[in-house]
């Protein structure tokens, strides 16, 4: 917290822990999840009671959203190893903090790729992919205007490619297509001062 927020943000976390210490802890929720899914909770999906049930499913997909970054024991248990995950545009942003950096270079689009799962982040073959416009100098604070962006158009679009991705799958009518390792560029979890100076390069382009 300090790193991404400041000492500003992580004093604010800090009280807030501090005012809920006598408030009973959250309990796992199915909320939106359909009463005949199964749900496993593991501290670390490299445990070895992990890998055991997913070995035990015998899948034949593995979806991966919004985690870490997995080793090829976990990403691998799908037969012929046919995981698909999602990341921005591809090959251009790939890693952490989808549109803040595209907001942070000045880019006037975002992009959602659903592409396959390898050894190397956001490396895949890409299965599908498309660009949203994006505000380089919203009115509000950029990472309120990136929450909402978040929220309102990468998620829910996020989704609808993803489920799109596992029906061509399905039916064997995906085409993938190659990275191109030449424009690929990887970007790191943003910290206090990428954050400033987002701050510093939106206003100065109001």
């Amino acid at each position: 917290m300090y790193r991404t927020q400041g000492p500003a943000g992580l004093f604010a976390v800090l009280a807030a822990k501090l005012r809920s210490t006598h408030a009973p802890p959250p309990q796992h929720s199915n909320q939106g999840v359909a009463g005949a899914v199964e749900r496993h909770h593991f501290r670390d999906f490299h445990d070895p009671d992990c890998l055991a049930t997913l070995r035990a499913f015998e899948p034949d997909l593995g979806v991966v959203a919004g985690t870490y970054i997995l080793k090829e024991s976990v990403f691998s248990i799908p037969g012929s190893a046919r995981s698909i995950s999602t990341a921005a545009k591809a090959p251009e942003y790939r890693g952490a903090a989808p549109a803040f950096w595209e907001l942070y270079n000045g880019e006037r689009e975002v992009g959602i790729t659903i592409h396959r799962v390898a050894t190397a982040l956001d490396a895949g073959d890409i299965l599908l992919q498309e660009t949203f416009p994006l505000d380089p100098a919203p009115a509000e604070d950029p990472l309120g205007y990136l929450e909402r962006y978040r929220r309102e158009v990468l998620r829910p679009n996020g989704v609808r490619l993803l489920v799109q991705a596992v029906a061509q799958i399905a039916s064997d009518t995906v085409r993938e297509r190659r990275q191109d390792p030449a424009r690929a560029r990887t970007y790191r979890t943003p910290d206090y001062r990428a954050v400033r100076e987002l701050r510093r390069r939106v206003e100065a382009r109001r």
